[in-house]
C-alpha cells in the first residue's frame, strides 16, 4: 500500500531525528487512498521509509524554522517558515509486525509517512490483540488521541507487580477495580480458571466490600476494633501465632533487645506441640513468686506477679480477703510495698532483706504454688497467656540482673495495649482460616495501629506460607496476588508514630516481597494517591504502572526517578490528565500509552465518589 508522505529526514543525532515537514502536513485529519489518518502532534507516531522497513518515531518536539534567518526583518510570509519535528526512534515495522528497539537507523532525505490506524494499534498494544484465539486479553479502555481499543494480555500483566497512582478524584480506584473485575469476569465465561490462585484485597476505607464489587463470589472480612461493633476475625493457627516473627509484628518488638526477650519468654512456656500447658503456667508463676521475694531487688516485680494472678482470676481484693481467713503468710506478702531507702519489700514489721524472713520463703513458695494449682487452667486467651509469659520472664530477668527493665517495659506496655484489639481481630484456631479465590479484608473500622500491623501480619504470613509451598516444585504451581489500596498507609517512609527500628522492619518485609516474590508466584499490586510517601525501592521494583493525574512536585519527582519506562513526553502530561485518563507503562507494554479507562457501572464501582451536593442540598421546594 502506498503511504502518505508528509516530510523528509534532515538531521540524525543518535536516536534523535529531525524532520522537515511538507506545507500541507498540519491538517487535523487526512484521507488518502481509502484510509483515514490522524494529524501529527507531539506524542504522535510517524514512519520513516527505509527500503522495505518502516522505522517508527515518536514526536517529542515541534517548532518553526526561519528560512531567511534574518532577525531584523520580522515580516511574516507564508513561505518564510518551515515546520520541523524532532522524533525519537522507538522501533521498526517489517512485514506488518512491530519490533520494539533500535535495530535500524534512518538516512538523510528518507521519506516520513503517516501511519494507518492498524499500524498505530500494532505499535501501542503489540500484535497480541489481533488474534483473540491465541492470546487471552482484557479490555480496559481506549487511547485518548486515536480512540484505539486497548486490550491487555492477562498472562503478561498479572504475573507482575503493578502500581496504580493518582490524586483524589483521578479515577485510581476505578482503574484498580476495572483491571481485576475484568479478569474475574473471565471466570464466568470459562476463559480462565483461577482455582490455583488467591487474591487478597486490603481495603482501608471499605470501598470494595459491596456485594457486586470485584465479584459477588468473594469472601469479605470486616475487621473492627471499635467498641460495640463485633466484626469478623482472621483465623491464625496456634503454632503460627506463637511464631516469634508474628509476635514481633503484632507487638512491635525491636530486633536486638525485645525480640530475643520475647522469644525466651514464649519458649519457656510452650511444649513441643506449641501448646501453652497448665504445668508450665504453674511452674512459671511459682518460680516468679520465689524470685520476687527471695531476690527482692526490683520494686516492679511484685506488680508483675499480681498482674499474673489477676489474669488467673485472683484479684487484689480477693488476696486481702484470704489474708484473714488463711494461716499462710504468702497472702500478706502479696500486699507488700517497696521501701526505696532500704531497697526491699516490706509489710508491717516484715522486711524481706531479713535472713529470718528469707528462711521462710521456700516454704511459702510451695504453699503458694499449691494454692494456684486450683485456679490455673489452659483456657485462657492466647494474649493473656502471652502476658503471663512476659511478666514471669521479666521477673526472672530483673531478679538475676540479666535484663534492664527500662528496655523491655515499652514492649510490655504495647502487649497490654494491643492485646485489646488483637483479641477482637484475631482468633487462634487449630487449622487457621480457609481462604476463597477472592478475599476482601476491610480495615475501615480499625484503629491506626491495627491498620499498620494487620496488613504486615497478613502479608508476611501469606508470603512465608506460599514460599514454603512452591519452593520445592519444579515450576510455580499456584500464585498469590496481594492488592493494597491506599498503600501509603503502610508503605510510608515517614511516620512519627513508630520507632525507626520498627519502620525499617515494616519496609524491609514489603521490600523483600517485591524483590523476591515474583520468583515464587507472589505478586503485589499497590494503589496510592501519594507515591512520594512510599519507599523508592518499592516503586522502582514495580513492573507495570497505571499513572493518573499527579500535581504534587514530590510525587512527580518520585515517578520520574523510579519509573524508568516513562518518557519525558508522558511525564509532562501527568499534571493535566482528566479524570479516568492514565498513562500505562512497563514491561508488559511496548511503550507508554495515554488511555481513557472505561468507567465501571455504578453497581460494580467501588465506593469512592464525592458527595453529590445537588442531591444532598436540594430544597424540598425548588421554587424557594
Amino acid at each position: 500500500m502506498i503511504s502518505y508522505v508528509v516530510g523528509n529526514v534532515i538531521s540524525i543525532d543518535g536516536t534523535k531525528v529531525s524532520v522537515l515537514m511538507n506545507n500541507q502536513s498540519n491538517l487535523e485529519k487526512f484521507h488518502y487512498n481509502g484510509e483515514y489518518y490522524n494529524g501529527i502532534t507531539v506524542g504522535s507516531y510517524v514512519g520513516i521509509i527505509r527500503g522495505s522497513h518502516k522505522i517508527i518515531g515518536r514526536v517529542e518536539k515541534e517548532y518553526s524554522q526561519d528560512k531567511n534567518n534574518n532577525p531584523s526583518n520580522m515580516k511574516y510570509l507564508a513561505d518564510r517558515f518551515e515546520r520541523v519535528l524532532e522524533l525519537s526512534i522507538v522501533g521498526t515495522i517489517y512485514g506488518g509486525h512491530f519490533e520494539l528497539g533500535q535495530s535500524l537507523f534512518p538516512m538523510i532525505f528518507n521519506e516520513v509517512v503517516l501511519l494507518t490506524q492498524r499500524e498505530i494499534s500494532n505499535i501501542l498494544t503489540g500484535s497480541y490483540h489481533l488474534n483473540c484465539d491465541i492470546y487471552k486479553f482484557i479490555h480496559i479502555g481506549k487511547t485518548v488521541a486515536e480512540g484505539i481499543p486497548i486490550y491487555l494480555p492477562w498472562n503478561k500483566l498479572f504475573n507482575t507487580h503493578i502500581g496504580i497512582f493518582g490524586n483524589t478524584g483521578s479515577g485510581k480506584s476505578n482503574t484498580l477495580a476495572k483491571i481485576f473485575t475484568s479478569v474475574f469476569k473471565l471466570v464466568y465465561t470459562q476463559k480462565v480458571n483461577l482455582d490455583k490462585s488467591k487474591f487478597f484485597i486490603l481495603d482501608f476505607n471499605g470501598e470494595y466490600t459491596s456485594n457486586s464489587v470485584f465479584s459477588s463470589n468473594k469472601k469479605t472480612i470486616n475487621l473492627s476494633t471499635q467498641n460495640g461493633n463485633s466484626g469478623d476475625q482472621i483465623h491464625i493457627p496456634e503454632e503460627k501465632f506463637w511464631d516469634i516473627e508474628i509476635l514481633s509484628i503484632l507487638y512491635g518488638a525491636t530486633e536486638k533487645t525485645q525480640k530475643p526477650f520475647l522469644n525466651n519468654a514464649v519458649k519457656y512456656f510452650l511444649d513441643n506441640n506449641y501448646r501453652f500447658t497448665r504445668e508450665n503456667i504453674l511452674k512459671g508463676i511459682g518460680n516468679a513468686f520465689r524470685n520476687v521475694f527471695y531476690h527482692n531487688n526490683h520494686k516492679e516485680s511484685l506488680t508483675l506477679l499480681l498482674k499474673c494472678l489477676d489474669l488467673l482470676g485472683l484479684s487484689f481484693e480477693q488476696i486481702k480477703l484470704n489474708t484473714t481467713s488463711s494461716s499462710n503468710k504468702f497472702w500478706k506478702w502479696l500486699q507488700s510495698s517497696w521501701n526505696s531507702q532500704c531497697n526491699t519489700f516490706y509489710i508491717e514489721n516484715i522486711y524481706f532483706n531479713n535472713d529470718t524472713v528469707r528462711a521462710c520463703i521456700e516454704e511459702e513458695a510451695e504453699a503458694f504454688k499449691a494454692y494456684i494449682t486450683n485456679i490455673v487452667n489452659e483456657n485462657l486467651l492466647s494474649t493473656d497467656k502471652l502476658k503471663i509469659a512476659v511478666y514471669c520472664q521479666m521477673i526472672q530477668g530483673v531478679s538475676y540482673g540479666r535484663i534492664q527493665y527500662e528496655h523491655i517495659s515499652p514492649l510490655m506496655h504495647r502487649i497490654e495495649a494491643n492485646s485489646n484489639w488483637v483479641d477482637k481481630l484475631i482468633e487462634i484456631s487449630s487449622d487457621g482460616l480457609s481462604w476463597d479465590t477472592i478475599n476482601v479484608i476491610s480495615l475501615k473500622n480499625c484503629n491506626v495501629d491495627a491498620k499498620k500491623i494487620i496488613p504486615l501480619l497478613l502479608c508476611k504470613s501469606l508470603y512465608d506460607k506460599h514460599k514454603i509451598e512452591v519452593r520445592n516444585t519444579e515450576m510455580i504451581n499456584k500464585t498469590v496476588h496481594l492488592i493494597i489500596d491506599e498503600a501509603h498507609n503502610i508503605l510510608s517512609e515517614s511516620s512519627n508514630r513508630e520507632s525507626e527500628v520498627w519502620k525499617d522492619y515494616r519496609l524491609e518485609t514489603f521490600e523483600e516481597v517485591i524483590k523476591e516474590g515474583r520468583k515464587f508466584g507472589f505478586y503485589l499490586t499497590i494503589a496510592s494517591q501519594r507515591p512520594a510517601d512510599i519507599s523508592p525501592t518499592i516503586i522502582s521494583q514495580l513492573h507495570n504502572n497505571f499513572i493518573h493525574r499527579l500535581v504534587n512536585e514530590q510525587d512527580l519527582r518520585m515517578i520520574a526517578n523510579s519509573v524508568s519506562s516513562l518518557d519525558s513526553v508522558s511525564r509532562s502530561q501527568l499534571p493535566t490528565l482528566a479524570p479516568g485518563q492514565c498513562i500505562i507503562s512497563g514491561t508488559s507494554f511496548y511503550m507508554p500509552l495515554l488511555i481513557q479507562v472505561d468507567k465501571l457501572d455504578k453497581k460494580y464501582s467501588p465506593k469512592s465518589e464525592s458527595a453529590d451536593l445537588d442531591i444532598l442540598w436540594q430544597s424540598e421546594d425548588p421554587s424557594e
